[in-house]
C-alpha cells in the first residue's frame, strides 16, 4: 500500500509542477477592439440683439449704439465667425458706403476680434481663430450709427447674416 500512496503522491507532484507551465504556454483568449468616431459639430445662436433699432438725428442724438450676443457651441479645436452685410439704405443714401455705420467685436477667449470701430463692407471676419471645444462661448458684436446733416431723413434697413466656421 505504501507503493500505491507513493505513486499517487509522485503523480500529484508531477501534475502540480507542470500545471502552471501549461497555463503559461499557448493561450487562447478573446480580445475586443474598440473604435470611436466622433462627428464634428458647430452651432451658432443669437441670444440677444436679434433686432436692433436706432433713433438718431443730427442735433439731439447724433449717434446711437447697440449690441448682439452670439453664442457658439462646438467641438472644433478653433472657429471663426463671419458676417455678411447687405446695403443699409435710406432712399439712395447708403449709411455703410458713406461711413456712418460701424461695428466692433469682443472675443470670449484668445481669438482675434475687431478692436476699433470699423465700417463693415461685404463679408467681415468678426472673430478669428477662437479656441473651440466649448459648450458655449459668447461673442459680443457692437454697432454704432453716427449721423450728421449729410444723412437724409427716413428709415433704413440692414440685414446681417452671421456664420460660424469650424477648424477641425
Amino acid at each position: 500500500m505504501k507503493r500505491g500512496v507513493l505513486r499517487l503522491l509522485l503523480l500529484l507532484f508531477t501534475v502540480s509542477c507542470f500545471l502552471p507551465l501549461a497555463a503559461f504556454g499557448e493561450q487562447s483568449g478573446a480580445g475586443v477592439k474598440v473604435k470611436a468616431r466622433v462627428g464634428g459639430q458647430i452651432l451658432i445662436e443669437i441670444v440677444s440683439g436679434e433686432e436692433i433699432s436706432f433713433e438718431v438725428d443730427p442735433v439731439m442724438n447724433p449717434e446711437d449704439t447697440a449690441a448682439t450676443e452670439i453664442v457658439v457651441r462646438t467641438n472644433a479645436t478653433k472657429y471663426s465667425i463671419i458676417a455678411e452685410f447687405g446695403e443699409f439704405l435710406i432712399g439712395d443714401y447708403d449709411l455703410i458706403k458713406n461711413e456712418k455705420f460701424f461695428i466692433r467685436s469682443k472675443a470670449p477667449g484668445s481669438g482675434q476680434a475687431i478692436d476699433d470701430w470699423t465700417v463693415p463692407k461685404g463679408e467681415v471676419v468678426i472673430l478669428k481663430n477662437e479656441d473651440g471645444l466649448t459648450p458655449g462661448e459668447t461673442t459680443i458684436v457692437e454697432y454704432l450709427l453716427k449721423v450728421d446733416f449729410t444723412v437724409p431723413p427716413g428709415e433704413g434697413k440692414l440685414e446681417i447674416v452671421y456664420t460660424a466656421v469650424p477648424a477641425f
